[in-house]
């Protein structure tokens, strides 16, 4: 509890600082709704023509394209500092921190919000109750709830690799692309099934960067949808397991940075 309030503290802070600019933050919130609008203007448009890809249709993939859209902008709007961590230890700002007394995970996560992304949240988060609308689901309590987790678990998953990409900074100083080819790559990916990608790839997305659990696996359970690459069923279910895992491996890899970390003497 005394961490929550903690970083509600700072969340609190970083927030009114940012407010101080009204119409710059209006304008950027409405620029992403329009931006992100367009990645799926092109799925429309594609589907109008073809109807179908792989035999998913037009809302199927809409809410493949929802989920990986509010998962990937949740971790993003909530996990801004880990994405530009890179900047602290340039300036010498992260041995500030150091000598504070709370733990540096959590004044790094508070110590960047970007609301603004709110509103590629909103325009995921839109996408996805159309499609839920249209796909005739209804109010099936059971697959809300296992939706609402599965989206939960694609935030977790996407906070996770920005904290492994922030960590690799302790030792090249300088970002890297490698977090952004997974997360900003592994959104544009996942807005398809990946039953339409190679086969290398596929193997990729499930057993090595195992992305196909943020939205792939879960749809399938909430479409009724058997699935076209043969996999066994219960892969439908383990995502929260995969998300652990993955969470335990970029925290492991935090840590062992932190504690290895040397000042750039900035």
């Amino acid at each position: 509890m005394y961490y929550l309030r903690m970083y509600y503290s700072l969340i609190s802070a970083e927030l009114c600082s940012q407010m101080q600019y009204k119409v710059s933050f209006i304008l950027q919130f409405i620029s992403n709704i329009f931006i992100t609008f367009i990645d799926f203007l092109v799925i429309l448009f594609l589907l109008n023509k073809f109807s179908h890809i792989k035999a998913w249709t037009l809302w199927e993939v809409g809410l493949l394209y929802g989920m990986t859209s509010v998962s990937f902008a949740s971790a993003e709007m909530l996990g801004r500092g880990f994405h530009v961590f890179d900047k602290m230890i340039r300036m010498g700002t992260f041995d500030r921190l150091l000598i504070r007394p709370v733990g540096v995970f959590i004044q790094v996560l508070a110590s960047e919000v970007e609301p603004r992304k709110l509103g590629r949240f909103l325009q995921g988060f839109t996408v996805m109750v159309i499609s839920w609308y249209k796909l005739g689901i209804g109010f099936d309590i059971i697959k809300i709830v296992f939706l609402a987790a599965a989206v939960t678990s694609g935030m977790l998953f996407f906070g996770a690799i920005l904290v492994a990409g922030a960590a690799i900074c302790f030792w090249t100083v300088q970002g890297t692309e490698l977090p952004n080819i997974i997360t900003y790559g592994g959104v544009e990916v996942l807005s398809y099934p990946i039953s339409i990608y190679k086969e290398w790839f596929r193997i990729t997305l499930i057993f090595i960067i195992p992305l196909a659990f943020i939205n792939y696996f879960p749809a399938l359970y909430i479409l009724d949808m058997p699935d076209p690459l043969g996999l066994p069923h219960f892969m439908r279910f383990i995502f929260p397991f995969v998300t652990i895992i993955v969470m335990l491996l970029a925290f492991r890899f935090w840590n062992y940075g932190v504690q290895h970390y040397q000042s750039t003497g900035s």
